[in-house]
């Protein structure tokens, strides 16, 4: 017998009966989404889907019903860029939404038990999907899914099949560790680049800077919101889109999962770094540097890479993701790009023809401005043949 639930919190949810079910994206875990449910300042409200078979969970997902705010980064920066405000001025906009996924990583949009057979697979899939479409609907919300990994080709293909429109995003660049030191693995660079690596470490070092873990957050926690709050408003102009209480919460929920890192000056806490990590695998998911103090003294590379990478290495973490952007300096350092796509349904037919034609400008502006070192195709062949964009 198959049930469907419906939970507004997650903590209604036994975190092992939840995890099971997530393969590798840290942000779709229940210690993650509960930090989001408390710290996160935006107006969203979650609602959680469980898809149970004889009273075992087989199929989850994570959706949110996303309220324009100003406060936060939202879906009309996403799809808009450079022209929302452009958009806004002529009364366009794709908020209010239902996202369903977690609103950082990708992947384990629609979690299905490990193991289930492709077409089972599919079947629950839908089955969820069928949940999230009928909350869309009712509430006239049109559904967005964000920053699909391309290699999620079983989730692309019940989307296409069900009529959603996409766009390429910005990829996702991301470093393979098949080394045992931080040593071996500058060997790989290149002479030019193993010469900055080294130059940079030595001049953070002899700058009195210290790069150390954090264990906890206690009083440093006011100064590590500060940290993060620079990084947003120099870079989107918006406050850090969590409360105060955002690293200790980070802390309780994933605790050696989520390890900190800062810089030290004089005493003075110049930089953080937020990683989260889960099954080997590892994203640098936050960096704040206070770069007055810092000057030009390298600890934005040496906190928010070189320390990384050794940290993960040391660690055992197989795969480190640090975002989108900076792709040439990235891929200097090994990293390599993934493609991520926005897939989109809007239940008025006249809206979705039109953001189908806007999500095939916006892939092609997303492809034309990476460097040309950075570009992948935009996906299998078997795929590209069945639908657009």
């Amino acid at each position: 017998m198959q049930t469907i639930d419906v939970f507004p919190e997650i903590s209604e949810i036994p975190q092992e009966e939840w995890d099971r079910l997530i393969t590798a994206n840290v942000f779709a875990t229940h210690g993650w989404l509960q930090t989001v449910e408390t710290t996160f300042i935006g107006d969203i409200r979650p609602l959680y889907v469980l898809v149970r078979e004889e009273g075992r969970t087989v199929g989850a997902t994570v959706c949110y019903i996303f309220s324009k705010t100003g406060t936060v980064e939202d879906l009309d920066d996403r799809l808009f860029g450079r022209v929302k405000s452009l958009a806004l001025r002529f009364g366009i906009s794709f908020m209010p939404t239902l996202v369903c996924g977690t609103l950082w990583g990708g992947g384990d949009h629609l979690a299905v038990e490990p193991g289930a057979h492709p077409e089972r697979k599919q079947a629950i899939m839908n089955k969820l999907l069928d949940v999230v479409e009928g909350e869309a609907n009712r509430k006239g919300l049109p559904l967005n899914f964000v920053d699909v990994p391309q290699e999620d080709q079983d989730l692309a293909a019940v989307l296409l099949r069900r009529g959603y429109c996409r766009s390429r995003n910005v990829p996702m660049t991301y470093l393979d560790l098949r080394w045992s030191s931080f040593d071996e693995y500058s060997r790989h660079l290149s002479q030019n680049a193993r010469n900055n690596i080294r130059k940079q470490i030595n001049r953070n070092r002899k700058s009195g800077t210290i790069v150390s873990t954090l264990e906890e957050t206690g009083e440093c926690a006011e100064r590590l919101h500060e940290l993060m709050s620079m990084n947003y408003r120099k870079h989107l102009n918006l406050p850090f889109c969590f409360s105060k209480n955002f690293f200790s919460e980070l802390k309780r929920n994933l605790g050696q999962n989520a390890p900190l890192r800062i810089s030290r000056k004089a005493g003075d806490i110049t930089g953080v770094v937020v990683e989260c990590r889960y099954k080997r695998t590892s994203h640098g998911l936050l960096l704040g540097i206070d770069h007055e103090k810092c000057e030009n003294d390298m600890t934005y590379f040496n906190l928010g890479y070189y320390s990384s990478i050794d940290e993960a290495i040391t660690a055992g973490i197989t795969r480190l993701y640090f975002g989108p952007g900076h792709y040439l300096m990235k891929m200097r350092l090994g990293c390599r790009t993934m493609n991520l796509f926005n897939w989109h349904k809007s239940h008025r037919f006249i809206t979705h023809q039109i953001v189908r034609l806007w999500f095939e400008v916006l892939s092609n502006w997303n492809t034309y401005k990476l460097p040309r070192e950075a570009r992948l195709p935009r996906e299998p062949e078997g795929l590209k043949k069945k639908g657009a964009a």
